[in-house]
């Protein structure tokens, strides 16, 4: 192996390591593991997204693990986003919402973790 090959996997190690810092620090600071959401819900205009009628609501926080929470980053779900519930179907089938002009559908056992604010 080169010297600059050395240096190329190096590097690929040190931005992996620092990346995956930052991401641990966010998913920290802004998706919660909880079970229930009963001490969430009492305050007024919060409501979870499996809850919500259609109309148009901010993104709070998501209380799921780290894989979840990472996909849901992914998908453009950060705090204080806008989203757009078009179709609640029920307690038996998913949401069609809108977020960052991506149409998603998300099941009703995931929009159970999400809490959102008119």
């Amino acid at each position: 192996m080169t010297s600059n090959e050395v240096d190329m996997k190096c590097l690929k190690k040190i931005i992996k390591l620092i990346y995956g810092y930052w991401r641990e620090r966010w998913v920290k600071a802004h998706f919660q593991k909880y079970k229930s959401f009963n001490n969430c819900l009492k305050y007024n205009g919060i409501a979870k997204l499996s809850d919500a009628a259609p109309g148009t609501y901010r993104f709070v926080v998501a209380y799921c693990d780290e894989k979840l929470a990472h996909r849901l980053l992914e998908m453009g779900f950060v705090p204080g986003e806008y989203l757009t519930v078009i179709e609640n179907t029920g307690s038996k089938g998913s949401i069609m919402i809108k977020i960052k002009d991506s149409k998603i559908a998300l099941s009703n056992e995931i929009a159970d973790k999400i809490l959102l604010r008119k």
